[in-house]
């Protein structure tokens, strides 16, 4: 039986998770920050809102990859040695993991909405002043009844709750994170036998699941997975053997073909496009499994190669998470201070301006990650969950 220290993750993949989950935030970020500033002046559907979109859409995709694969670690590290699982320990780890960041995020939202509003700022009544083709949000608002659900993580999986607030967009992503910890937590309690109380939890959340129909929470679950199924590959040792390049060769080969039978007459949408139509939504998952083979070569190579990748940008997983929830909000609050001034002037100021504004906005991220993402710090400020496990 697997068990903590027989679980380890190589400095060389370690190094490139956290690229990857640093640049991903990093694009999103700058995605994001682009559609505010200058995609008033091209508006949607153009070349560069397309570009944009895709770009941000598979930096999104990457995070799941990367948190399918560290999840898959994360419950063989919470095994004990008779193969158990440490169920409150897992539970407790991913409670710090998300929730300091969220509340965060919440509560920097709700200021700088009152900041926009007590102080009468522009986007009070509306971030137009006239002749943009696209504006990020019409105007700040905050939707208090949709607090509850935002903060519970209710919305995108349980039937009938609102969504979350609407001025801190990439909320919508962290509901589908949740709940795929709590199926993979339900599952894992299966290691300690089966019994009703395991079963029925795990159930119920099926049920409720595939009463809800959310089929994109599906797609993405699919492309966690893919994720979670690396994880696998790479503990067995199966990343490293000489019968990797066949697979994964065939694996390409498949995905492709799939990918031209499911988009015939409408592959380019498709692939442009993915959140528009179900068949987009499906392609996703094929471009999924393809990013997931592309971070299997990149592992490979790392730990081949012996490269060391630069601290400076494995450095800022450090605060990824962070910057991936609060930057909007402050990016509607950079934009409500600004846009008066950038307002018919040419896009290429907007351009300055925007990369001027991320620096300050990356650096907020950095300093407020040490403490929410400080798992040494917050796990003084919380019961010691794994007592509750030894008691039971």
């Amino acid at each position: 039986m697997n068990n903590r220290g027989k679980v380890k993750v190589d400095a060389a993949t370690s190094n490139m998770m956290d690229a990857l989950r640093g640049v991903s935030a990093m694009i999103v970020a700058c995605v994001h920050g682009f559609q505010v500033f200058v995609l008033p002046y091209y508006g949607v559907g153009s070349p560069s809102h397309i570009l944009t979109s895709l770009l941000a859409t598979h930096a999104v995709t990457m995070f799941f990859i990367v948190s399918g694969f560290m999840i898959y670690v994360s419950t063989l590290r919470h095994r004990n040695a008779d193969g158990s699982f440490q169920w409150a320990r897992f539970a407790e780890a991913r409670i710090l993991r998300i929730y300091p960041p969220l509340i965060a995020a919440i509560v920097i939202t709700i200021l700088v909405y009152l900041t926009i509003q007590l102080l009468g700022l522009h986007g009070r009544e509306s971030f137009r002043l006239g002749g943009e083709l696209f504006v990020a949000r019409e105007r700040a608002t905050l939707e208090w009844s949709a607090l509850p659900s935002t903060f519970f993580l209710l919305y995108g999986a349980v039937p009938g709750a609102p969504p979350p607030i609407n001025m801190d967009g990439p909320l919508w992503t962290l509901s589908y994170e949740w709940w795929f910890y709590i199926l993979i937590f339900l599952s894992a309690r299966l290691w300690n036998g089966w019994s009703f109380s395991t079963l029925l939890p795990l159930a119920a959340v099926g049920v409720m699941l595939l009463y809800g129909r959310n089929t994109l929470f599906l797609w993405f679950f699919l492309i966690w997975l893919s994720g979670f199924w690396l994880g696998h590959i790479y503990v067995k040792g199966q990343l490293f053997t000489d019968k990797f390049w066949p697979r994964a060769a065939a694996l390409a080969v498949s995905a492709l073909i799939m990918m031209f039978v499911m988009g015939r007459g409408h592959l380019v949408s498709d692939l442009l496009n993915p959140f528009d139509t179900p068949s987009a939504q499906r392609m996703m998952v094929i471009v999924g499994a393809f990013l997931t083979l592309v971070v299997s070569i990149l592992i490979r190579w790392a730990t081949f190669s012996g490269v060391r990748i630069s601290k400076a940008i494995s450095g800022s997983a450090r605060f990824s998470y962070t910057l991936y929830v609060i930057h909007y909000p402050l990016l509607l609050l950079s934009f409500s201070l600004l846009h008066p001034l950038l307002h018919n002037r040419d896009w290429m100021i907007s351009v300055i301006t925007v990369s001027a504004v991320l620096a300050p906005i990356t650096y907020i991220a950095s300093k407020v990650a040490l403490l929410v993402e400080n798992r040494r710090l917050l796990s003084h400020f919380v019961p010691r969950a794994h007592r509750l496990q030894e008691k039971a």
